[in-house]
């Protein structure tokens, strides 16, 4: 279980891969996941990137997988403090510090107070499982609102005046958050390096869900 909650958490550093989808045919699977996808029980990379994975073209060579990396950590927990270098939000800066869509493939904002966000078709979460609206959803009915999960309620930057969002799920694809006024600190929230809204969020209830289906399953067993 834990194998598979880092992997979901990995979802959100390593997903939105820099390869167009024409480049998709001829890129190069991760070394790593090699015999998995010898033996079939990881599909090949084409297969798991979205119908348009996110293209970063700023002219730079592309990386070499493999090889080594020494640092000091004080204690294990400080491996948390890896998620810095591996940047990837719903949203994030790019090299002119302006907010564009990473995991997202799109968002529009209206007068500051009406966010519409698109994913990907065909994102997947790490385990192969859909990564849609319904993620949002879980997280916001479920975890955030639940007093029990979450007795402070949902995070701070959520609240405008005192007052959250109405939230909508408008396909499997968009949802929308919408205030009665604007919320100037919802977008570079979520393209923090560490990130307070919704992907790191949407990674622990996606890992939460599937403890619970799992002791589910066992209690049914």
């Amino acid at each position: 279980m834990m194998r598979r909650v880092l992997l979901v958490l990995a979802l959100l550093v390593a997903v939105p891969a820099a390869v167009a989808p024409a480049a998709a045919q001829v890129a190069e699977d991760v070394p790593y996941w090699a015999e998995e996808v010898a033996e079939g029980e990881l599909p090949p990379l084409a297969h798991r990137l979205p119908v348009r994975p996110l293209v970063v073209d700023d002219g730079r060579a592309l990386g070499v997988y493999g090889g080594d990396w020494r640092m000091l950590i004080n204690r294990a927990k400080d491996t948390r403090l890896l998620v810095v270098f591996g940047y990837a939000r719903l949203v994030g800066y790019d090299e002119n510090l302006e907010l564009v869509p990473d995991i997202l493939e799109s968002f529009e904002v209206e007068d500051g107070r009406i966010f519409t966000l698109h994913l990907r078709p065909g994102h997947k979460w790490s385990d192969g499982a859909p990564f849609t609206t319904e993620d949002f959803r879980y997280w916001w009915e479920d975890v955030a609102l639940n007093t029990e999960l979450s007795p402070a309620g949902p995070p701070s930057i959520l609240l405008v005046d005192g007052k959250l969002p109405v939230f909508e799920v408008i396909d499997a694809t968009t949802v929308r958050y919408t205030w009665e006024g604007p919320n100037p600190d919802f977008l570079p929230a979520m393209a923090a390096a560490i990130a307070a809204v919704l992907a790191t969020v949407l990674a622990r209830s996606r890992a939460r869900r599937q403890v619970a289906e799992a002791r589910a399953q066992m209690a049914a067993e």
